[in-house]
């Protein structure tokens, strides 16, 4: 966990500011399905760092770069960083 500590502190404090969107916002709010799975995401990078499973793609296994899990530490595998790839102006990949 030691070489992922900057990435599970910038997770919890993400945890505890969703948590405090949850409590500020409407029930019936649409807003409140996007924060909850948000919440999901973060809840599961913090279980993968815990465990040590952390940094691995969960469809191959293979480990995922450090750079591009510190740019985005919820995603789960190499394909969501192709996709993300088709919105962004410049590469993930260089």
């Amino acid at each position: 966990m030691k070489k992922y500590h900057f990435i599970y502190e910038e997770l919890r404090r993400t945890k505890e500011e969703l948590l405090r969107c949850i409590e500020n916002t409407e029930h019936n709010s649409t807003i409140l399905l996007y924060i909850k799975a948000e919440l999901d995401d973060v809840e599961r990078a913090l279980s993968k760092i815990e465990s040590g499973q952390f940094g691995k793609c969960e469809m191959s296994g293979e480990l995922i770069p450090d750079g591009l899990l510190g740019m985005v530490p919820t995603a789960r595998t190499e394909e969501d960083f192709r996709q993300m790839g088709f919105f962004l102006r410049k590469p993930l990949y260089s």
